[in-house]
Order: structure tokens, then sequence, then C-alpha cells
């Protein structure tokens, strides 16, 4: 599962922007765009306040509609 291209589908579910997200879960937007720009995964902990701030369980991040 590609980590950064998930938290961007949760966000505009939300209709929340990136910045918005990085703001309420306390992950610096950078973080979020250079790890898409390098192609590279967020790790747990970044999850984790991501879900903090959407108010999803974790188990629902890894939770596709293509699964």
């Amino acid at each position: 599962m590609e980590t950064v291209e998930r938290v961007y589908e949760l966000a505009a579910e939300r209709n929340i922007s990136i910045n918005r997200l990085a703001e309420m879960s306390g992950v610096s937007v950078s973080t979020i765009k250079t790890t898409k720009n390098r192609g590279g995964q967020l790790k747990v902990d970044t999850i984790e306040r991501i879900c903090n701030a959407l108010e999803i369980p974790l188990y629902m991040f890894f939770i596709t509609e293509r699964e």
C-alpha cells in the first residue's frame, strides 16, 4: 500500500487539504510531500497521528474500497 497516496485519499474523502490535515495531526506538510516526491512510505507513528486527527482507528487506514 502506498501510504502517502492513502493519506491524500482520506483527505479528499473528507474535503480536507493536505495542509489542513498536517495542521490537525501535527505532521509537517513537508514530511508528507517529501515522502510522496521520493516515493517513500510514511512511518507508523506518522500514520497514527494522521488517524488520530481524522478520528479513525489505525486499522481503517489500511482498508480501502479496492480490497
